[in-house]
């Protein structure tokens, strides 16, 4: 497949999943010579319209985890207001250094329902929102080189998604 466009899409309560979704998303677009794009929906403002993407798109889709799981707070923007149109995505989600148990899973599954074919994931640890202690200075150099490899991993398999005899599993295994 063609990409066109790669976009950072994420809610950002404390800056981490916005420095991971950015920097994977910036990566995955120069890797593939496509336009890149933010769309930050922290502000309930930036929720009252549809996120709508298609075709030639690859979302780097960005959620924080609370209590192992996306917050149930953005469960209804993130079941009515999001419509892939066949767009790729990479859901990805920052957690203070605990677990994100199932929310890499539950995020998968919402923008699967969405009309999005995910293609790679990434949980990454930052910061606790409710703690200083907890993950301290992460994402680091370590965690961004990790951010490195899924915007390769993204990259490739978005070149090769739909190409005949080629297979990109869709949905993307995860665990939870």
């Amino acid at each position: 497949m063609k990409v066109k466009r790669v976009i950072a899409a994420y809610l950002s309560c404390t800056g981490t999943t916005r420095k991971i979704a950015e920097y994977v998303a910036a990566e995955a677009a120069g890797k593939l010579s496509a336009e890149y794009e933010v769309f930050d929906f922290s502000l309930p403002k930036e929720r009252e319209n549809v996120f709508q993407c298609g075709e030639g798109d690859l979302v780097i889709f960005g959620m924080p985890v609370y209590a192992g799981r996306v917050p149930n707070l953005f469960l209804p923007y993130l079941r009515e207001k999001l419509q892939g149109g066949g767009a790729l995505a990479v859901p990805v989600v920052l957690f203070g250094n605990r677990n994100f148990d199932d929310a890499l899973a539950e995020l998968r599954d919402l923008l699967e329902k969405a009309g999005f074919h995910t293609i790679a994931a990434g949980a990454f640890v930052g910061e606790h929102s409710f703690s200083t202690i907890l993950g301290k200075g992460r994402p680091d150099a370590e965690d961004m080189g990790q951010a490195e490899k899924l915007a390769e991993l993204a990259a490739s398999r978005a070149r090769r998604f739909g190409e005949e005899g080629e297979i990109v599993a869709s949905p993307v295994a995860v665990p939870g």
